[in-house]
């Protein structure tokens, strides 16, 4: 595990179409029932695809537009899946 990660800030004033690899660090994604919902939840909106997800052991990697985490933010919320932090890491390339 490590224990320093260099993150990117994210700008709110982005409202560009750019996608960005963002990770949310969610409580009980241990449980299958927990991924399977997040995962249900994210797709039901409409504004994500398989391929836009991936999960890992202690949250969710989205390829998002910096203006749609507000509302990945309050449908995870409403859901009850606990978000303990929310950035980018960092990618020199």
């Amino acid at each position: 595990m490590n224990d320093i990660l260099l993150i990117s800030k994210l700008s709110p004033q982005d409202y560009s179409n750019e996608k960005r690899k963002v990770f949310f660090v969610l409580g009980g994604m241990n449980i299958a029932k927990v991924e399977n919902k997040v995962v249900d939840l994210l797709l039901q909106e409409g504004k994500m695809d398989y391929k836009d997800i991936v999960l890992k052991y202690n949250g969710v990697e989205l390829n998002v537009k910096t203006q749609d985490i507000p509302n990945v933010v309050k449908l995870l919320s409403k859901e009850n899946i606990s978000i303990y932090s929310i950035f980018q890491i960092y990618d020199p390339d």
